[in-house]
């Protein structure tokens, strides 16, 4: 989309200008001289056909169309400040940027951010959700919480925590009889999350029962198989961290006591090694790894 705006440089001496009065306090507050101020504003106001001043002996006065023109021009220059402060940070104040999984952010990382920041009302941090593991790009951000197999090569890994796989359903479709939980589920209708290795498959082989066919809906992210099972869809295998939420608040319930070992775990991925990073950021960690680790 085109704007119709004349160059920035001209507006900023002309907001500038009318909120400190003349063109010398202008100059002084963006390091210009005050011809470049007074040169800036001509060059607005022959574009806008309009005089914007009347240049009195030692002071400016709005004419009524700079009057007019003023508010507006003040509040797109605040909503800027406001929108570079909330995605990019203060320079006094930097925020913590990390990345995570969505499903992870979701459902473990969010219920937790509020006790960080209680423990530490000095440092802000803003959260990147992504669907998969990609390149970390420091200059986004210097921390990710990866699941994988920890053979990434783009920043400093370290293991967080290997977490059970466990089978949920909704409370109205649970297992009749949980001594042939196998057999039970092999008839039920499952949940699977397309792209992880710890699937149902997985689960019938290691207790020893024939593979069944596919026989229910298939996602793409854990938090959608949570949600169809927390309604009633079918059973999901899923990661216990994940399930956690759901299984506090009696929305799901294990569908079995058989867990399996998950082929993945959880890792730290850093910019850098944990030593070189903020304060702030080192912080941050700390506090990760004793949460996910407790």
């Amino acid at each position: 989309m085109a704007y119709n705006l004349p160059p920035l440089p001209w507006l900023r001496a002309f907001e500038a200008a009318a909120r400190l009065g003349n063109f010398t306090r202008a100059a002084e507050e963006l390091l210009i001289t005050p011809a470049a101020v007074s040169y800036q504003v001509r060059q607005l106001e022959q574009q806008l056909g309009y005089p914007l001043f009347d240049r009195l002996h030692r002071e400016l006065k709005l004419t009524r169309l700079g009057q007019t023109y003023l508010p507006s021009v003040e509040k797109a220059f605040s909503d800027l400040s406001i929108a570079t402060v909330s995605v990019f940070g203060g320079r006094e104040r930097k925020p913590v940027r990390f990345r995570c999984l969505s499903s992870f952010g979701h459902l473990w990382m969010i219920p937790r951010l509020a006790a960080f920041q209680a423990e530490n009302p000095g440092i802000d941090v803003q959260m990147i959700s992504a669907a998969w593991a990609e390149t970390l790009n420091p200059d986004l951000f210097e921390i990710d919480v990866r699941f994988g197999d920890g053979s990434w090569s783009d920043g400093a890994v370290e293991f967080l925590v290997n977490d059970p796989v466990i089978a949920v359903c909704h409370p109205d479709i649970a297992l009749a009889n949980t001594q042939s939980d196998v057999g039970q589920l092999s008839q039920a209708v499952r949940l699977d999350i397309m792209g992880v290795l710890d699937t149902w498959e997985s689960f019938f082989r290691l207790y020893g029962h024939a593979v069944p066919g596919r026989s229910g809906l298939q996602v793409d992210q854990t938090l959608s198989a949570l949600e169809l099972a927390a309604l009633g869809h079918g059973h999901a295998l899923v990661l216990e961290t994940l399930a956690n939420p759901y299984l506090e608040s009696g929305r799901l319930i294990r569908s079995t006591d058989k867990v399996i070992t998950s082929r993945h775990s959880y890792y730290l991925v850093t910019s850098g090694p944990r030593q070189a990073l903020s304060p702030e950021a080192q912080a941050f960690c700390d506090w990760l790894i004793r949460e996910m680790r407790a």
